[in-house]
């Protein structure tokens, strides 16, 4: 094994040290969920492979400071893990798009977004990202909050936090005046991994 790669471990003390410099070893092993002895150990590894520098201040104290070589593992870190995270975000996005052009392909242009969080955020840029102008949604915070029929209600919770909803969204989603057509409600997170809408 080459013993220049850093293990998560090594980076976990890595990203505590450049938090704040006046950091003891105990407060390091508290912060990354390690025994002292092991936080010990790493820190003297960090030091011989030059990404730390240890700086004694008295007897019982030191001082740990991030080398430009441990500055530059955090930072090529940092790079890698938003580069999965775009990635992920793109995947995601081409899912969620997949799935709408399949509903669409159905006959059902109208779009309802249930949530306010990250997930409604990305599902609104993918339906944006389809430039059909004959695609029509909105957002609602709410189930409750749906007063139309005959669209594609796009969850944005999982069905543990809609579970008390969930039994009852069949008689939520008639509307007499509109010949008793219901709303398609597809849990998003369910339908993108694999799972079965509800």
């Amino acid at each position: 094994m080459n013993s220049s790669i850093i293990g998560e471990r090594e980076l976990k003390i890595i990203d505590e040290i450049s938090r704040e410099k006046n950091l003891t070893q105990r407060k390091i092993s508290e912060g990354v969920g390690l025994s002292l002895g092991m936080t010990n150990l790493i820190l003297r590894r960090l030091a011989s492979k030059g990404y730390i520098k240890v700086k004694g201040l008295d007897k019982r104290k030191a001082q740990y400071i991030l080398t430009p070589k441990g500055f530059a593992e955090k930072a090529k870190r940092s790079y890698r893990y938003l580069l999965k995270t775009i990635h992920s975000l793109k995947e995601m996005k081409k899912k969620i798009q997949h799935l709408i052009l399949m509903e669409y392909k159905k006959g059902n242009p109208y779009f309802i977004i249930s949530g306010d969080g990250e997930l409604a955020d990305i599902i609104e840029l993918s339906l944006k990202g389809l430039n059909k102008s004959e695609l029509e949604y909105r957002k609602v915070s709410r189930l409750e909050d749906i007063n139309s029929s005959n669209a594609v209600v796009l969850l944005t919770q999982s069905e543990v936090e809609i579970g008390h909803i969930t039994t009852d969204l069949g008689s939520r989603a008639m509307f007499p005046d509109s010949g008793l057509k219901t709303n398609r409600y597809i849990d998003v997170l369910a339908a993108i991994s694999g799972k079965n809408e509800l």
